[in-house]
């Protein structure tokens, strides 16, 4: 009897090990490039997959900004638009549709997918879903859109979008006007809060991750200004370090053409390896696993080297 309950144990270990192995699949990784020129080597053999080529907003009048191409992509790429969520009381779904395509239509680009980001709300979401789909019908495209944290948790409330997967950002989750903030880019415990309904979500979602680092400098306890790009090491002298990640300027000076003022408090928000892999450990817990990684962004693959990249994506 006990042999018979331990070939049972056995075959049932065996039998899950070989569904988690089959299960598993090699996880491909690419980079967001988002700027305004676009200007890649065409003998690099990880060109950029994911490519902003345009941002629409409407302030006193739609404004559509196009990449310039001064190289043009020798593969096939995925366009990114940016949305800003305010055009939607302006505009007309279908509207949009046709300022999009025809936008796309002037670009040197091949692609077979489009992607959207717009960080839509409740008030927007019916005519945002609307241009998604009339997007797919008039485009005959694939169509993937960017997914945020709290519209996992709270899908049933933000609403699913109508398109074929969506790309989880899994940064930018705190408020960055908030002094006490840890890290604007990626915070953990804030991340935590929201690890709900991932098995429950109806989307497939691949995996958006960052590679930037940026400055918070607060003023008589308010955050004033940012400076992009700046990470702890490329700060001087100047710099007095007051707690983890946070310095006081002990003198007004200028760095990377931007002005610091004596007694400003900087905190750097940026993002390490092993930070990278730790992320990736808690979404493991509650998140299907992703057939792509998408790092943001291109720029500054550089800081992290290719074999680092590797070893974020083997974790």
């Amino acid at each position: 009897m006990k042999k018979t309950i331990l070939f049972l144990v056995l075959s049932l270990l065996l039998f899950g090990l070989y569904l988690w192995t089959k299960g598993s699949s090699k996880i491909n990784y690419s980079f967001y490039h988002w700027t305004s020129n676009y200007q890649v080597n065409a003998k690099e053999k990880n060109p950029p997959k994911y490519v902003k080529v345009l941002d629409i907003a409407f302030r006193h009048t739609l404004e559509i900004h196009r990449t310039t191409f001064k190289t043009v992509p020798q593969k096939s790429i995925v366009p990114v638009i940016y949305l800003d969520n305010g055009l939607w009381s302006k505009m007309r779904s279908k509207t949009m549709v046709k300022k999009v395509l025809q936008a796309l239509k002037k670009l040197p680009i091949k692609y077979n997918e489009i992607q959207i980001d717009c960080d839509w709300t409740n008030y927007s979401k019916k005519s945002y879903f609307k241009f998604l789909t009339l997007l797919k019908q008039n485009s005959s495209k694939k169509i993937s859109a960017t997914i945020r944290l709290h519209q996992v948790k709270f899908f049933k409330k933000t609403g699913v979008p109508p398109i074929d997967y969506g790309v989880l950002m899994y940064y930018n989750m705190s408020d960055f006007q908030d002094i006490n903030c840890k890290n604007y880019i990626l915070d953990l415990e804030v991340a935590k809060r929201y690890h709900y309904n991932f098995q429950n979500y109806p989307l497939a979602l691949n995996l958006a991750l960052p590679l930037y680092a940026q400055a918070t400098i607060i003023r008589f306890s308010k955050v004033v200004g940012l400076v992009a790009g700046l990470r702890e090491n490329q700060l001087d002298s100047s710099f007095k370090k007051i707690g983890k990640h946070r310095y006081q300027v002990k003198k007004t000076h200028y760095l990377n053409k931007h002005l610091f003022y004596e007694d400003d408090i900087v905190r750097v928000d940026e993002v390490s390896v092993e930070l990278l892999k730790n992320a990736i450990l808690e979404l493991k817990k509650v998140m299907p696993q992703p057939k792509e990684i998408i790092f943001y962004r291109w720029g500054n693959r550089g800081v992290y080297s290719k074999d680092r990249l590797d070893d974020v994506v083997r974790w």
